[in-house]
This record gives structure tokens, C-alpha cells and sequence, in this order.
């Protein structure tokens, strides 16, 4: 499906406040489904390969369904993913979220781990304005590009999320659904 034949499906152009109050308004297209927004006006290139697999059904920014081959799809501007029955979550996909304090621990470490973070650890957590953070900490390797970091302690607070389901498998349509919302959240 080409794209224009794709949004005169799924979307309707309006405008929406993108910055800070005071800006002009953006001309864009929201979602016939649930009036969230898809893309800019002008940006309709971005969208190309949600047309191509047909996205049509249940369309919400990140999340909708493509009749064509039966798959719930998750994406962002980083990555796209189909799920159905069957599909897997295991430790370390994108859609993977843990179903224990202990494991949401490990893996906000084991995300921040790499060659140029060193000694990656949890150094407990932090309450901000009603949200749960993990205090995550390094020390940067002495092979880090930016000269400036080696050897330096750093850090971040890693969001802390509800817990899901660890490792499972997709049984039913709604399942592949839930692996959609979760991979889009994965990789927002």
C-alpha cells in the first residue's frame, strides 16, 4: 500500500502543539483510532514502512496491527518488530521486561554495561517526583573517545518500571499485543 493510500485510511491531518507553549502550531496526522499522533506533515517518508506492512488496524502512535500478515507491530524511529502467536520474549530482547525487583535491577545494569563502562552497578534507588529511579553508576574505561571521561565515575538514574512477565511465549492474539506495547516501550 502507498503511503498517501495508507494515512487516507488510518489518519486525518489536523494541527498539535509540538514545543513549548507559544510555538506555532504543527500540521500533522493523528491516528482515526485513538487520535494519537503519527507523523508530521511533509514527514510522510518516515512513515513508508508501517504502509508497506500494512499497519491498519488498532493504529496508536508505536503500536497497530496489519491485517496483511496477521502480526501485531511495536516500533519507534529506532526500531520496527511483528509479534503473533508463537513470538518469544526472551532475556535481553527489546520487549523484555523483568518480573522481579531482582531482575529489573540486573537488567537496568546489564543496559548500561559495555566496553567503556566499567564496574556498572546499582548503588540503590531514588524517589523524584513520584517515580522510582535506579542509581546506576561506572566508572568510564580508559579506552572511552572522549579523552576528557577516562577514568572518571559517572552515572544515571534508570527509570524503574512496573514489572511484567519475564521470559514467555505469545499463546493469543492479545499476548503478540501485550509484546507490541512492550517492544515499543523498549525502544522509545
Amino acid at each position: 500500500m502507498n503511503t498517501k493510500e495508507w494515512l487516507d485510511k488510518v489518519a486525518y491531518k489536523t494541527t498539535m502543539q509540538i514545543g513549548p507553549e507559544g510555538d506555532p502550531l504543527s500540521n500533522v496526522y493523528k491516528s482515526n483510532f485513538d487520535d494519537s499522533y503519527i507523523t508530521h506533515v511533509g514527514m510522510e517518508d518516515s512513515i513508508k514502512h508501517l504502509a508497506d506492512r500494512e499497519i491498519t488496524d488498532e493504529l496508536t502512535h508505536g503500536v497497530g496491527f496489519s491485517p496483511l500478515d496477521g502480526q501485531w507491530y511495536g516500533w519507534s524511529h529506532r526500531a520496527i518488530y511483528g509479534f503473533k502467536v508463537g513470538s518469544t520474549c526472551k532475556k535481553g530482547d527489546c520487549h523484555y521486561i523483568a518480573k522481579t525487583d531482582e531482575g529489573a535491577e540486573a537488567a537496568a545494569i546489564e543496559f548500561w554495561k559495555d566496553r567503556y563502562h566499567l564496574n556498572t552497578r546499582c548503588e540503590g534507588i531514588v524517589e523524584q517526583e513520584g517515580e522510582q529511579y535506579f542509581d546506576i553508576k561506572w566508572d568510564y574505561s580508559p579506552t572511552v573517545p572522549n579523552e576528557t571521561l577516562r577514568g572518571t565515575l559517572s552515572g544515571c538514574l534508570h527509570h524503574i518500571k512496573p514489572l511484567g512477565r519475564g521470559e514467555w511465549v505469545a499463546k493469543t492474539m492479545d499476548d503478540a499485543k501485550q509484546m507490541a506495547v512492550d517492544f515499543n516501550s523498549g525502544v522509545s
